[in-house]
C-alpha cells in the first residue's frame, strides 16, 4: 500500500466528525504552557483506523497533524482539514476561540467488505464551516483545562454530501510534570443527505450487492468516547498516544452497511512523536 493510499483509508475510514472531535485533536498536544509570538508543533505517528464509517475491517495509516501559531491565533491542520483561530485574547472571562474551517472529505471505495465494495463509489468532497471552542484553564488544579467544542461543516459543491455537526465536552491536566493526559466525549449529528449519502442503500445497489434497500434520514449519527497522553522527552520533543471508541446510532447504525456486514462500534488506537517549537 502507498502512502497516498494509506491517506486515502484513513479519510474514508472516518468522518470528519471523528477526526475533529476524538481523533487527531487528541493527538495534538500542550509541549509549551505559554502561547507567545511564533508557537506550534508538528505530530507524526500512525493510527489504526475502521476500514470505512461503520466497517469491522481494520488497517493501519500514517497520520500527519500541525498547528502554527503567533500568540493566540493559529493555523491547525487536522489530517484533510485546515481550521483559524481568529479570535483574539481576553474579550471574555473564559476562554474562547472560533473561526473558518475547511475540510476535504474523502469517499468510499475500494474497501475490504466485497457487499460494500460491490456498491457504487463515494466521492470526495469540499466542506466549509466554522467551529467554536470555550474552556477554562486550572479549574481544579493548576495547567487543566476544561471546556467544550462544537463544529459545524456542510459539503459544497455538487458532490456536497450533506452537513455533520459535532460538539462535546473535554478535559485535560498534568498529574506529573512531563505527563499530560485528556478526555473527550462527543456526539454528531448528521444530516439527512449527509446518512443518506454514507449509509443509504438504492435500488442499484441493493441489486449489486444483496443488501435491501435503505433509506437513512437525518439525525444523531454517533456518540464517542477518547483518551489521550502526552508525554514530554525534552523542552521540544514528546511522544503522543490516544484511544477511543465511537457508537454509531440511529439511521446510521440501522442501515445494513453496518448492521449486516459491519459493526456500529468504531474503536480506534493511534500514536506519533511530536516537536514542538
Amino acid at each position: 500500500m502507498t502512502v497516498a493510499t494509506a491517506f486515502l483509508r484513513l479519510g474514508s475510514a472516518l468522518p470528519l466528525s471523528l477526526l475533529l472531535v476524538v481523533g487527531l485533536a487528541c493527538l495534538a498536544p500542550v509541549l509549551a504552557d505559554e502561547k507567545k509570538g511564533v508557537n506550534g508543533y508538528l505530530n507524526l505517528g500512525g493510527v489504526m483506523v475502521p476500514d470505512y464509517e461503520g466497517s469491522s475491517d481494520y488497517r493501519p495509516a500514517p497520520l500527519a497533524v500541525g498547528k502554527l501559531g503567533y500568540d493566540e491565533f493559529y493555523l491547525d491542520l487536522r489530517g484533510p482539514e485546515l481550521r483559524a483561530n481568529i479570535m483574539p485574547a481576553g474579550l471574555l472571562p473564559l476562554g474562547l476561540e472560533l473561526g473558518p474551517s475547511l475540510a476535504y472529505r474523502f469517499g468510499r471505495s475500494d474497501v475490504e467488505n466485497d457487499r460494500v465494495d460491490a456498491m457504487h463509489d463515494i466521492d470526495g468532497t469540499v466542506a466549509a464551516g466554522g467551529f467554536v471552542k470555550l474552556y477554562a484553564d486550572t479549574v481544579l488544579q493548576a495547567r487543566d483545562q476544561i471546556g467544550v467544542e462544537i463544529e459545524a461543516l456542510s459539503g459544497v459543491g455538487s458532490n456536497g454530501d450533506g452537513t455533520t455537526v459535532s460538539f462535546g465536552p473535554f478535559y485535560s491536566f498534568w498529574p506529573w510534570d512531563q505527563l499530560r493526559l485528556g478526555i473527550r466525549i462527543s456526539a454528531t449529528y448528521a444530516s439527512g443527505k449527509y446518512n443518506e449519502t454514507h449509509f443509504g442503500i438504492d435500488a442499484a445497489d441493493a441489486a449489486r450487492s444483496g443488501f435491501t434497500t435503505y433509506d437513512a434520514d437525518g439525525g444523531m449519527k454517533d456518540v464517542g468516547l477518547s483518551i489521550n497522553a502526552t508525554y514530554r522527552l525534552t523542552e521540544h520533543w514528546g511522544i503522543a498516544a490516544l484511544a477511543g471508541i465511537t457508537r454509531l446510532v440511529g439511521d446510521a447504525a440501522d442501515s445494513p452497511i453496518v448492521e449486516d456486514a459491519g459493526d456500529a462500534t468504531q474503536g480506534f488506537v493511534g500514536a506519533g512523536l511530536v516537536y514542538n517549537f
